[in-house]
């Protein structure tokens, strides 16, 4: 079972919009004050994170899939990110978009459980103000991915692969950089139907941009530069 002690807790980075956000402070002071308040927990691949329940998570390794949907229930869910270790899952003060997360890998969070969460925010100066920057930093991120439905399949294809690339839990190889994802699992999250999928995946390995490594896994060996 993972512990606070060999997940290095005081090493995990601050989330990229941390840096930005008005009154932020230090990154220090939220992870010893989750520290003091909340409890490490783990969970399995394919989980659905409860995160509407009024907690406060800090991913401390692994992958959590974000998906965007509408309030109303209409359209498919819209792929958002790929969060990483240090990034915030909160309590959100706008409901227009209701967010899922879905573990992607086993995965360590800190969780501040809903019942300790207002204690907490108080012992942290402008807490209210930085957690409303994480949430605008979160809308930004589904209105760009909605924005992709409009794209062409190869190009919604492309931005999963960027942003599967750019996690941590990818891993530079000779051959490239290499992500544990198969086919089927890059054309869900794009929202890309198989026989155009198929299509887009030939394009890419003929560029020279991917080479497929069995059906569980890729290496990617171009820059994010050559694929935008």
């Amino acid at each position: 079972m993972a512990t606070m002690k060999n997940l290095n807790l005081p090493d995990t980075p601050a989330p990229a919009w941390f840096a930005t956000a008005p009154h932020a402070g230090s990154w220090a002071s939220w992870l010893l004050q989750a520290t003091a308040y909340g409890k490490v927990i783990e969970m399995g691949i394919k989980q659905t994170l409860a995160a509407d329940r009024g907690d406060f998570f800090i991913l401390l390794s692994g992958c959590i899939i974000v998906f965007g949907v509408a309030q109303e229930g209409t359209g498919k869910p819209v792929f958002v990110d790929a969060l990483r270790r240090g990034d915030v899952i909160c309590p959100l003060r706008h409901d227009q978009v209701k967010f899922l997360y879905e573990t992607r890998s086993p995965v360590s969070l800190l969780k501040v459980s809903k019942d300790k969460y207002q204690a907490f925010m108080n012992d942290l100066k402008y807490s209210e103000t930085v957690l409303l920057a994480a949430e605008l930093h979160l809308m930004a991120k589904h209105s760009s991915a909605a924005q992709f439905h409009f794209e062409k399949d190869l190009e919604r294809i492309k931005r999963v692969i960027n942003l599967l690339v750019q996690h941590p839990d990818s891993a530079h190889t000779p051959r490239g950089i290499e992500v544990q994802a198969s086919k089927e699992e890059i054309r869900t999250l794009a929202g890309v139907e198989r026989r155009s999928g198929s299509r887009a995946f030939k394009i890419l390995e003929e560029e020279g941009l991917l080479n497929f490594n069995g059906y569980k896994a890729f290496y990617f060996k171009a820059t994010r530069k050559e694929m935008a």
